[in-house]
């Protein structure tokens, strides 16, 4: 790549990405109905999850930019001033016995800090307020979901550590 193609493009980046799932507690009358457990699990073909079969796993995305190689797993769309990188997670969700009363579960996630680039779930734009990212999703089962992030290519090269919250509650 020749300088003033790395200029263009943002150089060649380092995204060493740990994107931390984890359950948190939510609405009061959620955990009295019922009880709710998630798992994170590695989705076939897509980026294989560190911690996968837990409540607390991680994606390393590895090095990303927007015409070089990806690792496996990772996926690229180039656009005119930017480029999304994505990859699979799945989310399974157990309930114990006090969760007879419900039939399945709404899922939501968040950002946990502000972030300089764009962070999806299945499309849905990230911030740090709650947002749906699936409805009447089923118990016992990895739902799969999407992971992508939008680098525009006046990025810095660099490092970026990103966290999500992924919260379960009863319907």
């Amino acid at each position: 790549m020749t300088h003033e193609e790395r200029g263009l493009l943002g150089g060649l980046c380092r995204w060493s990405l740990v994107v931390g799932l984890t359950l948190f507690p939510a609405r009061l009358h959620a955990q009295l109905l019922s009880a709710i457990s998630l798992s994170f699990t590695s989705i076939p073909g897509s980026v294989p999850l560190g911690g996968a079969g837990t409540n607390s796993a991680s994606v390393d995305f590895g090095n990303v930019s927007a015409l070089q190689p990806l690792n496996g797993g990772v996926s690229r769309t180039v656009g005119a001033s930017s480029y999304t990188v994505s990859t699979d997670f799945g989310v399974r969700a157990t309930k114990n016995s006090l969760g007879l009363l419900s039939p399945n579960y709404t899922l939501r996630a968040r950002l946990q800090s502000a972030q300089s680039l764009t962070w999806r779930v299945d499309g849905t734009t990230l911030t740090t307020t709650d947002a749906i990212i699936g409805t009447s999703q089923p118990y016992e089962t990895s739902v799969p979901h999407s992971l992508s992030f939008v680098v525009p290519f006046s990025h810095a090269a660099g490092t970026v550590n990103t966290v999500l919250e992924i919260t379960a509650i009863a319907n």
